[in-house]
């Protein structure tokens, strides 16, 4: 079974970060799901040159910030499942990276400081994180339906921004998961109706074609952002 951040292992990364000329990244949050699903957050404070230094893998990104958070996201990847090696990554047609014969199933997300992962080790995995930002509101139409829509709208105005928020990173979680192409999220990834707290799981419906499947949802809120992981059920 995966042990996910062992005593052992947190202690050989803090051993790194102290022998470090630069700063190791700070930790901020992770998560058994269940015994076989597991995520982690962490924030980017590192520059580039770090990245360069300790993973020696060529990036054809050239915007300096995309290529941190391309970097960052691959050494979580790295930390969490340290016997793989991160420079065996290939994308798929749908755009999910995989590494073949990998034994794991894995998904990766990124924002503007913050790098996060999520593992299963028997099922696909779909994670998203989000910077709660008020442009997600100018794009809502895209990714709810019409009783989402509705949902959202009886919500405190104050509380508008982490529904939409949620919504939209669950149902990128959700099309991580599915790995399939040819998706509506307005139409074919439904979430129940719910009440948000600061993290908690919540059940959704993939609908697409002849597929009907249950999912369920983990979330968490955390300063300025949502980070989603769907999962099967």
């Amino acid at each position: 079974m995966f042990s996910f951040a062992s005593t052992a292992k947190i202690a050989r990364f803090n051993a790194m970060q102290s022998n470090s000329k630069l700063f190791f990244m700070p930790f901020f949050y992770q998560q058994n799901i269940n015994e076989t699903t597991h995520f982690a957050i962490w924030s980017i404070e590192e520059p580039l040159s770090y990245f360069e230094e300790e993973m020696h893998l060529l990036v054809d990104i050239q915007n300096e910030e995309r290529k941190i958070q391309h970097l960052a996201v691959r050494w979580l990847l790295a930390l969490m499942m340290p016997e793989i090696d991160v420079a065996n990554i290939k994308v798929a047609d749908n755009g999910k990276p995989y590494i073949p014969g990998a034994g794991f199933h894995f998904s990766l997300s990124h924002c503007k400081g913050f790098a996060a992962c999520a593992i299963s080790e028997k099922s696909p995995i779909g994670i998203d994180i989000e910077i709660l930002h008020d442009r997600i509101a100018k794009v809502a139409h895209k990714f709810l339906e019409e009783e989402e829509k509705k949902l959202v709208a009886e919500v405190p105005v104050a509380n508008q921004l982490n529904h939409l928020g949620f919504y939209w990173a669950a149902k990128e979680a959700m099309y991580k998961q599915y790995e399939k192409n040819g998706i509506d999220f307005s139409k074919h990834f439904i979430i129940h109706p719910l009440k948000l707290n600061k993290e908690g799981m919540v059940p959704a419906q993939i609908k697409h074609m002849d597929t009907h499947k249950e999912v369920q949802l983990q979330y968490v809120f955390k300063d300025n952002f949502v980070c989603t992981v769907c999962f099967d059920s």
